[in-house]
């Protein structure tokens, strides 16, 4: 009896829940002898614009001073001082008369750059220019009346939209990959400080550093950069640098040697939970501080307002206002919405360059630190420093300091806070939290 009532109350709850269906036959096709489907004409039109790149580099074997005396001599001797290394990478032809764009990783620190273009003709390349930040970097052949690949907005590509890898994966020769784009937007990787990946699933291994990722009309979406991997090799996880971000940063290395970035002049922060409870707004970025004289400032911006979309774009977190504002470049002229005291209201500002100062920290000896709006990063370290015994590392942010004076962590936004917390302290006497690529780090100095 109890399995007769539990058939039938199945069968009742079968017959009041429906789920949407689609029975209409499809019909199924084998390419004919005139059409088949394939890549092969974007491929034939994009490979002539990606080349394979050949680096070396000169890496010194560094000794610290600690270990000098004729008792360490007899061992740090036998040690090679120099070795030569090599490595593989590929790149993308802007321009006829022979920059290219590549990964800051595949050329930095290059003692030679050698290129191979799609005809198998060999280049000398010199360097144009680096950003680290964004690990994109220009250099420039010879060469005349080659073919430059075509950019697109890469901010109109949409997630399953099917796009193409083209690179020199292992250094076997001119690949083709083929995926979607998985995601967008990807700005908390951890990978460089300004990040705003495409996510794909065609395959991206070493050696594809810098090539083009494509749309099926063969125009450039990204550059291909990193991977997600335990392995070493393709997981199905890999980004690239959206075209956008690649158009700005290769145009300001080609113009002025440098990039040079928006700056509005804030310090932010995300709309948590209980920030969208107290002020009844669940997204955009709240400005915790207007600093003097900048483009906040004069554009009337306070502490508490809300920033919700730049120039009609909406603004989802701190990441996103930070990239757009870096991005559209000094002197730009934006318009922004804002939330204040219950109302959306417009403001106008004009964008100052984001300034690099640079200083240098007793307790740090041997290393120069920059600052660029509220950030702090190591930019230089000296050979057999104490900052190099230490651990600490060129491009390393510093996040936080806690002192024997403190007692608790404190956030560092400028050079100026972190010397007034480090003065009249000795060695040992603070920690210093760092962040390195997607790791945090913890060292006492």
């Amino acid at each position: 009896m109890k399995k007769v009532v539990s058939l039938a109350l199945v069968a009742s709850l079968a017959l009041a829940f429906n789920v949407k269906t689609d029975n209409q036959n499809i019909i199924r096709q084998v390419p004919n002898k005139r059409v088949v489907l394939s890549f092969a004409p974007i491929v034939k039109k994009v490979t002539p614009s990606v080349v394979n790149i050949s680096t070396t580099k000169i890496v010194k074997t560094i000794i610290p001073n600690i270990f000098t005396g004729p008792f360490f001599n007899q061992f740090f001797d036998e040690l090679p001082k120099k070795r030569v290394e090599k490595a593989l990478g590929s790149g993308v032809i802007i321009s006829k008369n022979g920059y290219i764009v590549t990964n800051n990783h595949v050329v930095s620190d290059a003692k030679s750059i050698v290129v191979y273009t799609h005809d198998g003709k060999k280049y000398k390349a010199k360097l144009i220019g680096t950003d680290p930040k964004t690990d994109l970097a220009v250099i420039k052949i010879d060469a005349d009346d080659l073919k430059p690949i075509t950019f697109t907005d890469s901010s109109q590509i949409q997630v399953g939209d099917i796009a193409l890898a083209i690179g020199n994966p292992f250094g076997i020769g001119e690949t083709v990959t083929q995926g979607i784009i998985s995601g967008l937007n990807r700005d908390k990787i951890g990978i460089n400080d300004y990040e705003n990946f495409i996510q794909t699933d065609a395959a991206i291994n070493p050696g594809n550093s810098g090539g083009a990722l494509v749309d099926l009309k063969g125009r450039l979406i990204g550059i291909n950069s990193a991977i997600l991997t335990k392995s070493g090799g393709n997981n199905g996880v890999g980004f690239a640098i959206p075209s956008n971000m690649v158009r700005f940063v290769a145009t300001s290395l080609i113009t002025n040697g440098k990039v040079i970035r928006g700056y509005l002049g804030v310090e932010i922060s995300d709309i948590d939970k209980s920030k969208k409870a107290l002020y009844g707004i669940d997204y955009g970025v709240l400005i915790n501080k207007v600093m003097p004289n900048t483009a906040a400032s004069k554009a009337g911006l306070k502490a508490g307002d809300i920033i919700v979309a730049i120039n009609g774009k909406t603004v989802k977190d701190g990441a996103s206002l930070r990239n757009k504002i870096a991005f559209l470049g000094a002197n730009s002229k934006i318009t922004l919405k804002v939330f204040r005291n219950g109302n959306f209201i417009t403001l106008k500002a004009k964008l100052k360059p984001l300034v690099q100062k640079l200083s240098k920290v007793a307790l740090l000896k041997g290393a120069t630190l920059a600052q660029e709006g509220d950030k702090v990063f190591i930019s230089q370290i000296e050979p057999k420093s104490i900052a190099q015994l230490l651990g600490l590392k060129k491009g390393d942010l510093i996040i936080a300091i806690k002192t024997i004076k403190t007692k608790k962590w404190v956030k560092i936004h400028s050079i100026k806070e972190m010397n007034k917390l480090l003065d009249g302290l000795k060695q040992g006497d603070a920690l210093l939290q760092i962040r390195r690529e997607n790791e945090l780090i913890i060292t006492q100095i």
